[in-house]
C-alpha cells in the first residue's frame, strides 16, 4: 500500500490503516531494536513507535507522506537512545554489592547535608527578604518554581527585555548582598536557572 494513502486512511479514521502502519513500522524498527535493546522488550518498543507514529498522522505533525519511513526511523531512533540513556541511569543508581568499597547514603540525606540544606534555604530566604517584591517575584517564580518566562511575563505584565532587566538585576543583588554577608554562608546547593 501507498504511503499516501496509509496515512491518508488513518487520518479519515479507518481502523484498518493500522495494520499496515504496524506491519511498515515493525519492518523498519525491529532490526535496529534488536541491536540495543533486550530482545523480550523489542515488541514492546515496536508498539511504542507504532502508536507515536500513528498519533503523529492523526494531529498532522507528519505532514508529507512521502516522508513516513524516515519518522519511523527518526522515533526508533529516538526510543533507542531514551532506552539507553534509562539504562545507563540505573547502572549508575544501583551499585553492585561486589563493590569494593561499602556503598554510602548520598550527602544530601546525611545529617549534614540535611543541616547544610536547612542552612542555605534560611539563607536564601534571608537574601529575598531584602529584595523589593516585584524582584523576590521574579526569582521565586523563575528559579524556584520554574515558571516559563513568557508566563511570568504574561501574569506580571511585564515585557521580555523587562523581565530580564528585573531578573538580571535581582541576581546581582543577592549576589552582591551574598558577598557582603559573607559568601561562605549563602552559596546555593543548586545553581539558579539562566534564560
Amino acid at each position: 500500500m501507498p504511503w499516501t494513502q496509509m496515512v491518508e486512511e488513518i487520518r479519515s479514521g479507518n481502523e484498518f490503516g493500522a495494520d499496515p502502519l504496524y506491519s511498515a513500522v515493525s519492518d523498519c524498527a525491529r532490526a535496529q531494536l534488536y541491536q540495543s535493546v533486550n530482545p523480550q522488550a523489542v515488541d514492546d518498543h515496536v508498539q511504542e513507535v507504532v502508536m507515536i507514529v500513528r498519533a503523529a498522522i492523526l494531529t498532522g505533525e507528519l505532514r508529507d507522506p512521502h516522508c513516513l519511513m524516515g519518522f519511523v526511523r527518526t522515533v526508533t531512533r529516538r526510543q533507542i537512545s531514551g532506552h539507553i540513556r534509562r539504562a545507563v541511569f540505573h547502572r549508575k543508581k544501583f551499585i553492585s554489592v561486589d563493590s569494593s568499597a561499602p556503598p554510602a547514603a548520598p550527602w544530601r540525606e546525611s545529617p549534614e547535608g540535611q543541616i547544610a540544606q536547612k542552612e542555605t534555604a534560611l539563607a536564601g530566604q534571608h537574601l529575598l527578604s531584602r529584595l523589593s517584591a516585584r524582584d523576590r517575584e521574579i526569582l521565586v517564580r523563575f528559579d524556584y518554581a520554574e515558571q516559563d518566562c513568557l508566563q511570568i511575563c504574561r501574569e506580571m505584565q511585564l515585557t521580555a527585555t523587562q523581565f530580564r532587566l528585573y531578573k538580571s538585576r535581582a541576581l546581582a543583588k543577592c549576589d552582591d548582598l551574598a558577598r557582603r554577608l559573607g559568601r561562605s554562608r549563602f552559596q546555593s546547593t543548586r545553581p539558579l536557572r539562566i534564560a
